[in-house]
């Protein structure tokens, strides 16, 4: 019979007799119990913290992030306002052709809007706020998160961009409705390579779009259409450039010609000062011209992934 009596310096008696296999204090017991939790809580720990870790790895292979944003290539009007009502990419998870950048080139913008999927990839919405915005506000530089979300894995092949009807030029403090001349009507679609996206940390992805307002607002025998030009980018991959014109406050234009059929238009601030973005690499001629002024024209390599400066010119009359 075992039997464990109940004092202080208490043995472990077998039979009646004392064995001295079993024989231990109380307090050489307490002592394991004390060494036993501590090292069992850290196991605990441990063992909460790597499960946790793995969770959060998982999470993060599996999470796919997108950000649009929106500049403008400016034009000579007070605003621009477009009316933007959604905004969705096409994501292709086909990973037979995942790394073939030009496998969307077939992908016809004409019927793209009769069904949410097809062989070319499936349509995500992005977390996107209806509305209207000011294109010309985005010029010199400056651009605004048009939409963001969470999306599927897969190759991001197309940017779609539906318009509302609430499109308007500001001329001379004037407005005039903005008629949608457009052959995919209300959609707007932008095409994307490798070239245009630019990859941020885990799975995090970016892209700009440029709206060409100098070349998407025309004037015909009083009335004003929109023929939206766009045009994506990214700035890891493309050229930055910036200068200054002066004498101020003459409303001069810069253009910049590649001589391959390329041209970008910026339109300083006030104060002369201007920047451009989304430029591919290469040689442009750069032409400063105001009116009563003589135009100058300069010639500048722009490299990728870098800001390029110009030197400040001067216009004379």
């Amino acid at each position: 019979m075992f039997i464990k009596p109940n004092t202080f310096n208490e043995v472990y008696v077998l039979s009646g007799n004392i064995c001295p296999i079993f024989l231990k204090t109380k307090k050489t017991i307490m002592k394991l119990k004390n060494l036993f939790w501590p090292i069992a809580s850290v196991a605990l720990i441990f063992s909460l913290l790597f499960s946790s870790c793995q969770k959060n790895e998982s999470a993060i292979a599996a999470k796919n992030s997108l950000s649009v944003y929106l500049t403008d290539a400016p034009g000579d009007f007070d605003s621009v306002w477009i009316d933007i009502q959604k905004v969705e990419v096409k994501i292709d998870d086909d990973s037979t052709h995942g790394d073939d950048d030009r496998f969307g080139d077939n992908d016809d913008d004409r019927d793209d809007h009769l069904k949410r999927k097809d062989d070319f990839g499936e349509w995500v919405d992005l977390n996107f706020t209806a509305g209207k915005i000011n294109v010309l506000a985005l010029r010199n530089g400056i651009d605004t998160n048009l939409a963001s979300g969470n999306i599927p894995a897969g190759t991001v092949r197309k940017i779609r961009i539906t318009l509302g009807t609430d499109n308007s030029v500001v001329i001379d403090g004037q407005s005039h409705p903005l008629t949608l001349r457009n052959e995919t009507n209300n959609f707007l679609y932008i095409k994307l390579r490798n070239e245009h996206r630019e990859r941020g940390m885990g799975n995090d992805q970016k892209v700009w779009v440029d709206f060409d307002i100098s070349r998407s607002v025309i004037e015909e025998n009083g009335a004003y259409y929109l023929l939206p030009k766009l045009r994506p980018f990214c700035d890891r991959n493309f050229g930055r450039i910036s200068g200054k014109v002066l004498p101020e406050g003459i409303t001069p234009s810069v253009t910049f010609n590649d001589g391959n059929g390329f041209t970008a238009i910026a339109m300083p601030a006030p104060d002369g000062e201007f920047k451009v973005r989304g430029l591919p690499e290469g040689t442009y001629s750069v032409t400063y011209a105001a009116a009563g002024y003589t135009p100058q024209t300069v010639d500048i390599t722009i490299s990728k992934n870098r800001e390029n400066k110009l030197e400040t010119i001067t216009l004379v009359p």
